[in-house]
């Protein structure tokens, strides 16, 4: 996914693009392809009182007699919807299409402010999808655009579009976990400086390795999860840091992978507004352009009892 603020008209973009990991969203409710400009069928479930969550969800198309704008000559179809949101509620749009590159334009009912695009910017490759979150800075009708990355396209689409109450989201992720990362996050703005312990001795053959890559580990007077101690790695002389931990370690591999999904869930809560990549079984990563969350599922051996055991690393850069 990609956001990106203009003042001028839909379709001029010029900007540098990142990545949008491709999913296949998950199926909802079996509706009707709608033609041309169906302006509130993302608009029947607005949140109601005592509500947490609501959802749309539409199936449409664009078509040549859609709206359309001018791209380097070629006509840019889209389709457009209102959107009901109050100040403070999330919005999170998952847009999809077999038939092209999505993208959409969410409209400020305030003029001043400029229209924010989101997209997928990978190469088409048959299944294009991109999320988009949005947190409303005050109440009013937004319009959306909903369009295709290149000119001249058309065909199917989906959108889903939930609503959370604000706080909403942030409620279902665990409290401290919550608190750490974000202090965590604070610190590293500074270069973990803050939370930086005495530095950690290592033997002779790993002394020479480090000194070769230009690193040097810490001991770090933060933890992400209580209980499990972090190191900071400084290198190139403190020009980059990064915090690392060992949150999981067993000899089952099953309890990690639960585990790992578990987190999973949480830091996709944590970090909704940033760039996930693509992910497997055993690694997770997102990012935005200052920092980078990764988690993945790794093995040792233990030497003396001569067993596998299996860990859950955590990483901050």
């Amino acid at each position: 996914m990609k956001k990106v603020l203009f003042i001028s008209s839909l379709l001029l973009l010029s900007v540098t693009t990142f990545a949008q990991k491709k999913k296949t969203p998950k199926k909802g409710n079996s509706k009707a392809t709608v033609a041309v400009d169906s302006t509130n069928l993302l608009n029947l479930n607005p949140l109601k009182p005592n509500q947490t969550q609501a959802e749309d969800y539409i199936v449409a198309s664009l078509l040549p007699k859609d709206l359309s704008s001018n791209k380097n000559g070629q006509k840019q179809y889209y389709d457009s919807y209102k959107i009901s949101l109050k100040a403070g509620e999330e919005m999170i749009l998952e847009h999809q299409s077999s038939d092209f590159r999505v993208m959409l334009g969410l409209k400020s009912p305030n003029k001043s402010v400029n229209t924010e695009f989101s997209y997928d910017a990978n190469p088409f490759g048959g299944n294009s999808f991109n999320k988009f979150h949005f947190t409303a800075p005050s109440t009013g009708v937004y319009t959306l655009l909903a369009t295709s990355m290149d000119a001249g396209q058309t065909g199917k689409y989906s959108i889903r579009k939930t609503i959370y109450a604000p706080n909403a989201l942030e409620s279902k992720v665990d409290a401290s976990l919550s608190k750490n990362f974000k202090a965590l996050l604070n610190a590293k703005k500074n270069k973990f400086k803050d939370i930086l312990g005495e530095k950690i001795k290592v033997a002779r053959k790993e002394k020479a390795m480090d000194k070769a890559t230009g690193q040097d580990k810490y001991n770090a007077k933060a933890e992400l999860i209580s209980g499990k101690a972090g190191i900071i790695v400084l290198e190139n002389e403190g020009q980059s840091a990064s915090y690392k931990s060992v949150l999981i370690e067993s000899e089952s591999e099953e309890e990690v992978k639960t585990q790992f999904q578990q987190l999973v869930k949480q830091f996709q809560i944590l970090t909704r507004s940033w760039l996930e990549q693509p992910s497997t079984d055993l690694s997770y990563s997102t990012s935005t352009d200052q920092d980078m969350v990764s988690l993945n599922i790794s093995s040792t051996e233990d030497k003396k009892k001569k067993k596998k055991l299996y860990q859950l690393n955590f990483s901050l850069n």
